[in-house]
């Protein structure tokens, strides 16, 4: 399943130091959208790595039209970055990541809850996979939450497969 990343998303994982072990996660591929790259100039140099890795790969944009994005981008009024996200997962059938939560009731609206998920989402994926223990992902998490992350107030049995 392909997992198009919004930058609130990218940045969250990278500030926990776990963006390696969630793009390793099995049958899942990640994809990153010319708007979320300009978004996270933060985590520019990682995500380039990635690409390079092989661990994401670039939205075809050319799945969207023009029109199409200014006239999503007026409606939902959302940013450029969730806003593509939004369109490329539903032109291609995928999963948004995304903590922002006006785009994640866009989301759920326009694509469904069910290809929706976000940083504590993937993080617990990752836990249950085996790349990181729940205490591995609650520090992850905590650091997240230290550095500016919107996230929900959770507790490490949240992590817990």
């Amino acid at each position: 399943m392909i997992v198009v990343l919004d930058a609130s998303t990218l940045i969250n994982l990278h500030n926990g130091g776990v963006l390696a072990q969630v793009l390793s996660l099995p049958g899942r591929s990640f994809q990153v959208s010319p708007e979320v790259r300009r978004e996270s100039r933060t985590v520019a140099n990682e995500i380039q790595v990635a690409v390079e890795r092989g661990d994401i790969e670039w939205v075809d944009d050319t799945a969207i039209a023009a029109t199409e994005f200014e006239d999503a981008l007026a409606f939902w009024e959302l940013g450029p970055g969730e806003t593509e996200c939004i369109l490329a997962a539903k032109a291609l059938g995928c999963v948004v990541a995304c903590d922002d939560g006006a785009a994640r009731r866009v989301i759920a609206q326009e694509i469904g809850a069910s290809r929706m998920t976000g940083t504590v989402g993937l993080l617990r994926e990752t836990v249950v996979a085996g790349y990181l223990t729940a205490t591995e992902a609650f520090t992850a998490y905590l650091q997240m939450k230290r550095l500016g992350g919107f996230l929900p107030h959770l507790a490490l049995a949240d992590f817990q497969p």
